[in-house]
């Protein structure tokens, strides 16, 4: 018994130290890799052609990112993060100038189910947030209606837990970040 608590003590003093051994390397790359997943799903919420360089917006709510082309702001980039069936899912919302529409949603990160809530990182669920009113909360009809309720996108079938949370999740963050960004332009800021 003795010999056997020593060998499985052993064993796990070797995993463990293997496993932060192999993070500390790989943690590098993990952050580049996230950097660079960042910064292609900012440069796809705008229109297509324009390069915009973006600015993070210091605020005390969720992360603002400001898109600017030629020193003009053409909008901004609101980071989400929130839970879905298989677990986290990070997000980024645009917003016009003028905060009067959405111009995009992406998906940075997911760990949703393939097939179903994975459904939510394909155009024809992010391309459905365009031209929405981010004052509204949005809402999320099943079944196809969405003319039937205003402001509203199409659930995923099969994946409803998913859809509610990227919904939800949108309006909670838009509902602290808005105010910010109206103080903003009421500053006058370009």
């Amino acid at each position: 018994m003795k010999k056997m608590i020593i060998v499985l003590t052993t064993v796990a003093i070797i995993s463990g130290t293997t496993l932060a051994i192999a993070y500390s390397a790989f943690l590098p790359l993990i952050q580049h890799n996230q950097q660079v997943a960042l910064e292609r799903s900012l440069g796809a919420l705008f229109e297509q052609g324009e390069s915009p360089e973006f600015s993070e917006i210091e605020t005390e709510g969720p992360t603002i990112y400001r898109a600017r082309v030629e020193g003009q702001v053409i909008g901004y980039a609101v980071r989400v993060v929130t839970t879905g069936y298989g677990g986290e899912i990070r997000l980024l919302v645009g917003i016009g100038p003028n905060l009067e529409r959405i111009t995009g949603m992406e998906v940075v990160e997911h760990v949703e189910t393939p097939g179903l809530g994975g459904k939510i990182d394909e155009p024809s669920f992010k391309e459905q947030f365009e031209g929405l009113q981010p004052q509204q909360d949005i809402a999320y009809v099943k079944g196809g209606d969405t003319q039937a309720k205003e402001n509203s996108i199409e659930a995923i079938s099969g994946a409803t837990i998913s859809t509610d949370a990227v919904v939800s999740g949108i309006n909670k963050t838009l509902d602290s970040a808005l105010p910010a960004l109206t103080d903003r332009a009421g500053e006058g800021e370009e």
